[in-house]
């Protein structure tokens, strides 16, 4: 039989590196990466590589070498469908693979409106941000859409990148709440203000009403020419779990126990934006919970697999935040502290190497 490990996030690729570490054992099992590329990208490197600051192979890692290091098989493919009855996966190539174990790492998605979608530039999945950001950042009228943390990084390097290579700073950032909205108002007021300083056209507590191969028309009467608009709202999930009738929150996500396992559905594990913790519903999506997840992932795969109690995940109240704002400054947020400075960058620029440099 098969262990699956499907997508390459922070939790596969850390189970990568135990399967590597330590001897494998099951030897009736056979270990299999699917994932639809050869390279994993490294979104907290998304706003350094946005402005210049890192190269392409810098902000990703090579799978298929690492599972190759590992003993592992990869696969260049897209899981389409889940058979719990069967213990079966259906791949978009037509594969029919049997599976004792599957754990799902994919990450999430943004979906914009359907009806904007030949205006709109997608960078997710991560493998498609490189090409995408290196055309956009210096169209006419950039225009990116969402003010969470994403959004902010974003917009912020491309005003960045264009401040130092001759382009107008004309970036619009259309939020419909204010900048990071789940931080505190004293966070929000700092970000914008920081925003503004560095020449990004700010607008606040408005959204987008329509749009048309020229413009953005809010729904405050606003109307923004544009070159194609980013879409950086909030995740969305992959639409496998409710087409596999697997257990989803409300928004499609994959519903898990504190052990990582989805519900009722043991042999089948998740980690990282794909999934919903039952006990924590409202757990951000970010990569802090999904490193943590990360450690505990590939111990409980070993553990149920050998019949034995699966340890179980407990998210910390607070955790360093790093946001990058630009011309190798970040906001550095912990608990109530907050601080702009280029210190805040370097630690930010020393954690991401360091982790990158894992995987090499």
């Amino acid at each position: 039989m098969n262990i699956v490990l499907v997508g390459g996030g922070h939790a596969h690729l850390k189970c990568l590196l135990d399967i590597r570490k330590n001897k494998f054992p099951f030897p009736d099992q056979n270990i299999l990466v699917i994932s639809p590329n050869q390279y994993q990208y490294y979104s907290g490197m998304f706003s350094g590589y946005t402005e210049g600051l890192y190269s392409e192979d810098e902000i990703r890692i090579d799978l298929k070498d690492m599972a190759e290091k590992a003993g592992v098989t990869f696969t260049e493919d897209i899981v389409t469908e889940v058979s719990v009855c069967d213990k079966t996966l259906m791949t978009k190539a037509g594969a029919s693979i049997p599976f004792s174990v599957v754990s799902f790492d994919t990450g999430s998605y943004i979906e914009g409106p359907s009806s904007f979608e030949e205006y709109m530039v997608q960078i997710k999945p991560n493998y498609l941000f490189a090409d995408m950001l290196k055309v956009y950042r210096d169209v006419d009228f950039p225009v990116v859409v969402g003010g969470g943390a994403s959004g902010v990084e974003i917009a912020l390097a491309i005003t960045a990148w264009r401040k130092k290579n001759g382009y107008p700073t004309n970036v619009k950032l259309i939020t419909s709440s204010k900048l990071l909205s789940s931080s505190s108002s004293k966070t929000s007021k700092v970000i914008k203000e920081i925003a503004v300083g560095k020449g990004l056209t700010v607008i606040e507590d408005d959204s987008v009403e329509e749009m048309n191969e020229s413009h953005v028309i809010t729904q405050n009467g606003r109307s923004l020419p544009h070159s194609q608009v980013l879409w950086l709202t909030g995740p969305s999930s992959p639409d496998i779990f409710k087409r596999s009738t697997l257990p989803c929150d409300q928004n499609g996500f994959l519903l898990t126990e504190k052990t990582l396992q989805a519900k009722g559905l043991p042999f089948i594990f998740g980690a990282g934006d794909c999934i919903t913790l039952e006990s924590f519903p409202d757990l951000p999506k970010n990569g802090v919970y999904a490193v943590r997840q990360a450690e505990l992932l590939w111990k409980n795969i070993t553990s149920y697999l050998n019949g034995e109690v699966c340890s179980t995940f407990s998210p910390q109240r607070h955790f360093l935040s790093l946001l990058s704002t630009g011309n190798k400054e970040a906001l550095l947020q912990y608990g109530r502290f907050t601080i702009h400075s280029k210190l805040a960058w370097k630690l930010k620029n020393k954690i991401d190497t360091d982790y990158m440099q894992k995987y090499i």
